[in-house]
């Protein structure tokens, strides 16, 4: 099986790495991502992702995911952040946001006593402010406002 995510880290990063790991106050997180990256880079070590889990005390999948990211998003994610920065674009943005909050303060359609969220997730579509939008996502975003 051949690798798909090569890491192959220079003089300077080991050493930023192996600095972040014997430094005294550093997240667990960090300082595993640092020992994970060090034990696959090909220009070292360069151990198999089974051996890596092993020696770092994670899962594969862990290791998996540190070397994906780290060949992805770069070094410096892979190491300090916990979480990926990629993801699902947000569903409204501050506009659609804004047009929301004033369609709520308004004054509800005739026959109605108050805005509810199927008759908001309608309003919007109608205006054109967003394609589709569910009842359940207006009140996600409704909740932001509080």
């Amino acid at each position: 099986m051949s690798i798909k995510y090569r890491i192959q880290l220079s003089c300077e990063e080991q050493a930023n790495l192996k600095e972040l790991i014997h430094c005294a106050k550093v997240a667990k997180h960090k300082r595993i991502h640092a020992q994970i990256l060090i034990s696959l880079n090909e220009n070292g070590p360069g151990l198999s992702e089974v051996k890596a889990a092993d020696v770092c005390a994670v899962s594969v999948s862990t290791v998996q995911r540190v070397r994906k990211r780290c060949v992805e998003e770069g070094l410096d994610i892979a190491v300090q952040s916990k979480f990926s920065n990629k993801g699902r674009p947000r569903r409204m943005d501050g506009e659609q946001h804004a047009h929301l909050i004033a369609l709520t303060c308004s004054k509800p359609p005739s026959g109605n006593q108050s805005w509810t969220m199927k008759l908001l997730a309608d309003k919007l579509i109608e205006l054109e402010v967003v394609p589709t939008i569910s009842p359940a996502t207006v009140c996600r975003e409704l909740k932001k406002t509080n």
